[in-house]
C-alpha cells in the first residue's frame, strides 16, 4: 500500500516518513500530533482548535491521573507533608487559606467525621450530617495544622508503610532536637485513585477513636444540636 491516501498534505507526511525518536507515550498524545500536522494546511483554524483542545486537556489529566495512582501511599503522605512544611516556611503571612487547600486534598474529611460519630452518624437526618461534617472539618483542620506548625522546625522521618488492598498505613517520626522521637502514624483508604486520610494516630492515639469517645459522651446526655454548639465554641 502506497501514501496515495494522504494526499497533498506535505507536514502530515514528514510526521509520518520521518525518523522517530521518541514515540508519543499514549494513544491521546499521538493523535493529537496527528491533528496538528493535518491542521497546519487547512484554513479552518477554529475547528483545528475545538477538536485539539479537548483532546489536550484530556490528555493532560489523564496523564496526571495515572501519575498520582502510580504513586505510593507514602509518596503521597510526603508530598502533602512537605508542601505543608515549604508554606508554613515561606509564606507565613498567607499561609492559613494555603494549608486548608493542601490538607483538604490529602484527607477525607467526610470519612473522619462519619467514623468519629460511629452509630451515632445513621440517626442524623441528611441536612444533620452535612452540618457534621462541616464543623468537624474546621475542627480537624485546626487540631491537625497545629500539631504541625508546632512541628514545623523538626525532623520528619518516612520510616514504614503497611498495605492492606485499599487500606495502608504510613508510618512518620518527628524527631525534636531534644527529646524522644513523637510517632505520628497515617491512616488512608484508596479513593479515585488516590490515598485519602481517614485517621491520624499520634503517639498510639488515634484522632478518630479520641473524637467519638468525647462526641458518645456529649450525645449520651445532650443533644445533636448541643453538641454542635460545643464544637463551634472550640472553634
Amino acid at each position: 500500500m502506497g501514501f496515495s491516501r494522504l494526499g497533498p498534505d506535505n507536514a502530515y507526511r514528514r510526521m509520518v516518513l520521518a525518523p522517530v525518536r521518541k514515540f508519543p507515550e499514549s494513544a491521546l498524545e499521538y493523535w493529537f500530533l496527528v491533528i496538528v500536522a493535518r491542521g497546519k494546511s487547512r484554513k479552518n483554524s477554529n475547528m483545528l482548535k475545538a477538536i485539539t483542545l479537548p483532546i489536550l486537556f484530556f490528555a493532560l489529566a489523564a496523564a496526571s491521573a495515572v501519575q498520582i495512582a502510580d504513586q505510593t501511599p507514602t509518596e503521597q503522605v510526603k508530598a502533602t507533608v512537605d508542601q505543608v512544611l515549604r508554606i508554613l516556611r515561606e509564606h507565613p503571612s498567607s499561609e492559613n487559606e494555603q494549608l486548608q487547600r493542601v490538607i483538604a486534598q490529602r484527607f477525607d474529611f467526610a470519612e473522619m467525621s462519619q467514623r468519629s460519630l460511629g452509630s451515632h452518624w445513621r440517626k442524623l437526618t441528611r441536612a444533620e450530617q452535612q452540618e457534621f461534617v462541616d464543623v468537624f472539618t474546621k475542627l480537624l483542620k485546626e487540631n491537625y495544622l497545629g500539631q504541625i506548625k508546632a512541628y514545623q522546625s523538626q525532623k520528619v522521618l518516612f520510616i514504614g508503610e503497611r498495605r492492606d488492598g485499599d487500606f495502608a498505613v504510613v508510618e512518620t517520626r518527628i524527631v525534636p532536637q531534644q527529646g524522644e522521637p513523637i510517632a505520628i502514624n497515617y491512616r488512608l483508604q484508596l479513593s479515585g485513585g488516590e490515598w485519602k486520610v481517614y485517621d491520624v494516630v499520634i503517639e498510639d492515639v488515634s484522632l478518630v477513636n479520641n473524637y467519638r469517645s468525647q462526641f458518645s459522651r456529649v450525645l449520651a446526655r445532650n443533644s445533636f444540636s448541643d453538641l454542635i454548639r460545643r464544637m463551634k465554641d472550640k472553634e
